[in-house]
């Protein structure tokens, strides 16, 4: 395993993101991201009137870091500008640099490593109410490789996710189809086969026994088998 140097993540926090509040620009249309925007991978799309209160402003390539509800792993890197201003959650840590690779912070924030300690710096009552504090994140040392190597670690992780995602797309689909497919050999009321009651095909039914299945004579099923 190489030995990469390592910075305290405080380092990367942005310090002077700024903060706009929405509602003075009842009519703006902002990409805000939000924390329930996050399972959907893009960001809301909210006139400034539809938005409760005063936001981070954000920038391409910032990597954000949930400190609500730690237990979920909410890491997201700011997309694309696409004409109107990015605001985010006051609930986001914020990681801005040229130092490293936005994917590549983002893929050490969801790791195990990382995580384990980001737990440890939680408080709260419980639940919703559980949140990271930002000063002890800071704390938290990351590896920082060359930017090339850290270009390659990021294709290769997200070769694996694609691989990842596609296997499981195909899981999906073949749960979906095998009763598909059962259904169609087997439970069209249109097939010629002849249907008799299970009973008919057993010798005996009851709970379990001790038999063992031997060379000869019948073969006995029982649970461990």
């Amino acid at each position: 395993m190489k030995h990469w140097p390592t910075k305290p993540l405080g380092d990367f926090i942005a310090k002077r993101s700024g903060t706009v509040d929405p509602s003075r620009f009842p009519h703006e249309i902002f990409d805000l991201y939000s924390i329930p925007a996050f399972d959907s991978g893009e960001p809301e799309v909210r006139a400034g009137n539809e938005i409760g209160s005063a936001k981070q402003i954000v920038e391409p390539g910032d990597v954000l870091l949930s400190r609500i509800v730690p237990h979920i792993r909410r890491a997201w890197v700011v997309g694309v500008d696409r004409g109107r201003r990015l605001i985010g959650s006051g609930e986001w840590i914020v990681f801005r640099s040229p130092q490293f690779h936005p994917h590549f912070l983002r893929y050490f924030l969801v790791g195990d490593p990382f995580h384990g300690r980001f737990m440890q710096t939680v408080s709260g009552v419980g639940g919703s109410l559980l949140r990271a504090k930002a000063t002890e994140v800071a704390k938290i040392e990351v590896p920082m490789p060359p930017l090339a190597e850290q270009e390659r670690i990021v294709k290769l992780l997200d070769e694996a996710d694609d691989l990842r995602k596609l296997r499981a797309r195909a899981d999906r689909r073949t749960d979906a189809l095998i009763p598909a497919i059962f259904h169609e050999m087997f439970g069209s009321s249109a097939q010629p086969w002849d249907s008799v009651p299970l009973g008919d095909l057993v010798q005996e039914f009851r709970y379990g026994t001790s038999n063992k299945s031997t060379a000869e004579g019948k073969p006995t099923l029982r649970i461990p088998n």
